[in-house]
């Protein structure tokens, strides 16, 4: 297998429409405004964020002040319900622009099937928070309702959803950047992309989520992507996040037993599926036929199952060759792996940490898993005690090296890898209060491969800042 060199061309079109976007229309939200006004400055800004979507165009920037922003009760148990739902498009020289007003703590509150929930193209998502109702969501309770006919948004609550299972086969979203957001306590997944192409996941924090539905939700999952073109450069980005203790307690309906709860997972890409043999990622129970016609119309909404809503075309998904990069990010503490791929092909994983994750359905720390053409490189992986490092299950092409891991295996090895303790600044499980940076004589400094360069690490560092590139999520 080669290693390809893969520039991305997002950052190109994200800056023309930046540009574009100073001749556009600043619209204004917060929660004490009124959707009678105008929305064009702060004084007269619109109450909700759904009216703004009503009247964003192509190129316009919606700006959210300080406050808190509910879902509305009176929608939320409706089917694709969202507290914010963006229908509409930008263009590749107009994108729409979702964020935090300067110096503004927007805060997020859904109770719907999602918080944002994103079925257009062109749009940026920026430096908001969004925060579920774990903290008033009791066990048993999550437990009974998986056996109720109608199914409950509040237990299955996704925090950003690029959602294109409700799209035709040739409208599904793409160009989707969602950057520098909280997304936290949602019962369901933490940020999700479903059918949609040329995604970008970046230098957000995920964490808390996934532990009460009963789909098998992680911190950031992709599903099923769609692609829409044959454009150069990877079309999917997960970069720079910080994602931990998301987890599942809650037994996924499909296969009556827990699953997932991972860090990142990138899961099918490939055109395999249907009742003969698909299984959950760790490949430890097969997914079960459909559920009951009763059930489709809201599970259509969750994030594991992948059926379309009633009425919608589905067509046949298309091969997927285009490239996929996982890098510069550090997952721990979650419940399933820390980063893996079920069924997907074409992926770099590079230049991440992951830390004692599996906790919960005993996954392995960073693993591919009947995927193909997967570089993993230059990661730093320790797993819990008692917990493995990776594991091998009918995957091809699979290329491992500089890889850092504290517990030995023999599952694959790289020429350059290293069996050690990665020596850590200081752990914590609230990776807000850690610091998974390096202490001098670290096996993991300046020890990286240059096959797949990142030019910066997770604190928007360059690489290389020594000898050579360091090993792990972390320049020093």
């Amino acid at each position: 297998m080669t290693l390809r060199l893969i520039p991305t061309t997002l950052s190109l079109l994200v800056s023309f429409a930046v540009s574009h976007a100073a001749f556009a229309t600043e619209w204004h939200v917060a929660p004490n405004g009124d959707n009678s006004r105008d929305g064009r400055t702060p004084a007269t800004a619109f109450r909700t964020l759904q009216h703004a979507e009503s009247v964003v165009q192509p190129g316009d920037v919606v700006l959210l002040a300080s406050g808190d922003y509910p879902s509305d009760p009176a929608s939320d148990r409706a089917d694709g319900s969202a507290l914010l739902k963006i229908t509409r498009s930008g263009r590749p020289d107009a994108w729409i622009t979702w964020k935090a007003a300067p110096k503004a703590r927007p805060v997020l509150h859904p109770r719907a099937w999602a918080g944002i929930q994103v079925e257009g193209s062109y749009h940026i998502i920026e430096g908001l928070t969004l925060v579920g109702a774990n903290d008033e969501i009791a066990l048993v309770k999550a437990l009974e309702a998986p056996k109720k006919a109608t199914k409950d948004p509040y237990y299955n609550t996704n925090g950003i959803l690029v959602e294109g299972r409700r799209n035709g086969a040739d409208s599904k979203p793409h160009h989707v950047v969602i950057r520098n957001n909280s997304v936290s306590k949602f019962p369901g997944g933490g940020i999700t992309a479903i059918e949609a192409d040329h995604v970008t996941v970046e230098n957000n924090e995920v964490f808390d989520n996934a532990w009460f539905m009963e789909y098998g939700g992680s911190g950031i999952t992709f599903l099923t992507n769609w692609q829409v073109d044959d454009a150069p450069g990877y079309h999917i980005v997960v970069r720079g996040n910080k994602v931990w203790n998301n987890r599942t307690m809650v037994p996924w309906s499909k296969i009556g037993k827990l699953s997932d709860g991972n860090g990142i997972l990138l899961d099918v890409t490939d055109q395999a599926g249907g009742s003969g043999g698909a299984t959950n990622p760790n490949a430890d129970a097969v997914v079960q036929a459909a559920r009951p016609a009763a059930q489709k119309v809201e599970a259509a909404t969750a994030t594991a199952d992948p059926a379309p809503p009633p009425g919608v075309a589905k067509g046949k998904r298309p091969v997927w060759t285009a490239r996929s990069l996982i890098a510069n990010n550090l997952s721990a503490f979650n419940g399933g792996s820390g980063i893996h791929t079920f069924r997907a092909a074409h992926v770099d994983i590079v230049n991440n940490t992951t830390y004692w994750n599996g906790s919960v359905v005993d996954y392995q720390e960073l693993f591919p898993n009947r995927s193909d053409d997967v570089v993993i490189m230059n990661n730093i992986i320790v797993p819990r005690p008692g917990g493995k490092v990776t594991s091998n299950n009918r995957n091809t092409n699979i290329r491992w090296d500089c890889n850092v891991y504290s517990a030995a295996q023999d599952v694959f090895k790289g020429a350059r890898d290293s069996v050690a303790d990665p020596l850590f600044v200081k752990v914590a499980r609230d990776l807000r209060d850690a610091d998974f940076r390096l202490k001098p004589g670290s096996a993991a400094r300046d020890a990286g491969c240059a096959e797949v360069p990142q030019a910066l690490d997770l604190a928007g560092r360059k690489r290389p800042q020594g000898k050579g590139r360091d090993r792990g999520a972390y320049e020093q």
